[in-house]
């Protein structure tokens, strides 16, 4: 009996502890890439000018479907250069680019462990 109140308690143990919000999130790819996600990630330095939007030849896009700028807000909250885009297929949130498919969906992962519902897409 007293087997079944311990096996009991370590499964409920163990369970919690895989279920914990610790498990869940992205591996820390980041790092490696963007020293902190709400760097800026949507501009680059040519010459003296500060050159903000798409960066040119990062083809892997991170999207987040939506036009609000609620939506909006709560990306920047992670990347505070994100901004609205519009496509033919729709309206989304630019989260970021990257030359490689990796550190985008890295980037992609960490907002999507936030509960956004980011994406990779490749434009040429």
């Amino acid at each position: 009996m007293n087997r079944y109140i311990v096996a009991a308690i370590l499964t409920t143990l163990l369970w919690n502890t895989l279920l914990s919000k610790g498990w869940t999130q992205p591996r820390s790819c980041i790092s490696q890439s963007l020293p902190e996600v709400s760097n800026s990630v949507n501009s680059f330095r040519q010459g003296d000018v500060i050159v903000i939007g798409k960066v040119p030849n990062r083809h892997y896009v991170v999207v987040v479907p939506g036009k609000s700028e609620q939506l909006l807000n709560v990306v920047r909250s992670y990347v505070t250069d994100a901004f609205l885009a519009h496509h033919r297929l729709g309206a989304y949130v630019y989260a970021g680019g990257s030359a490689n498919r990796h550190e985008a969906e890295c980037l992609s992962s960490v907002l999507r462990s936030h509960g956004l519902d980011a994406r990779v897409v490749y434009f040429h």
